[in-house]
């Protein structure tokens, strides 16, 4: 996980907890905190793993980027999955979005210029 919002995604590293189930890390991006938890022994259910259409709820999160098509290349090239390929939005002709999953299964979803 570290590799992936650190190394890849090149998230920045605001700190690092640890409490007696686990850990927490929080990374900034832009004027937000992500924070990730890992704990000792996993929750007995997996993330919800499929993109944004998979199930109902709170399941990503979305990061503005430019040249989506771009960003697939690089993330295939790093072994990473893609949930769902670049698509453009209709409305907005030019502009998409994709989904990633890291390495946990968790889906982030990018957005911005194809």
């Amino acid at each position: 996980m570290v590799e992936f919002y650190e190394g890849f995604l090149g998230l920045e590293p605001q700190g690092e907890i640890d409490f007696a189930d686990g850990t927490q890390r929080r990374y900034t991006l832009g004027g937000s905190v992500i924070k990730l938890v890992t704990y000792n022994t996993p929750p007995p259910l997996p993330a919800a793993t499929g993109g944004g259409r998979a199930q109902a709820g709170l399941r990503y999160f979305t990061v503005g980027v430019r040249n989506l098509r771009e960003l697939a290349a690089k993330v295939e090239a790093a072994g990473y999955e893609i949930v769902e390929a670049p698509t453009e939005f209709a409305p907005v002709p030019g502009m998409g979005w994709m989904f990633v999953a890291d390495p946990d299964g968790n889906s982030i979803e990018f957005f911005g210029t194809l």
